[in-house]
């Protein structure tokens, strides 16, 4: 199937250099972004005890949900990061203002996952204590 200037709907070479490129973004924030790590390595040990405790799967997609939002957010942050540092070649305020609203903004959903989080576990918790 084509679109009207014979270009395929779907270039699957181009699909495999999009996965590629993406990967390496991952890489590159893995390598160079602490609080990336954290957020990732956290969200093994949060997978592993909810497997621990039995939790639902529905919770289990929950989880998912906002720790994807989170490791994406991260990502987006370090993107929007490198942007400013590109364009702003000194010290202004403004700069500082996006950078660390972008870092706010990935602190206040990291926030609300801890808060979705302990919903989730502690009724699991008590109930394994009790």
């Amino acid at each position: 199937m084509g679109s009207r200037n014979n270009v395929p709907f779907v270039s699957w070479r181009r699909l495999k250099k999009s996965f590629y490129y993406a990967a390496k973004g991952i890489e590159h924030t893995w390598k160079h972004e602490q609080n990336f790590r954290i957020h990732v390595l956290t969200a093994i040990g949060v997978f592993m005890l909810a497997q621990l405790l039995n939790v639902t799967l529905s919770e289990q997609v929950v989880l998912a949900i906002v720790i994807g939002a989170v490791i994406g957010m991260e990502l987006i942050n370090t993107a929007i990061e490198h942007v400013v540092d590109l364009v702003v070649q000194r010290y202004d305020e403004r700069a500082k203002v996006i950078k660390d609203a972008a870092a706010g903004a990935v602190f206040v959903f990291a926030l609300t996952a801890v808060i979705v989080g302990a919903m989730i576990f502690i009724p699991h918790i008590l109930q394994l204590l009790f």
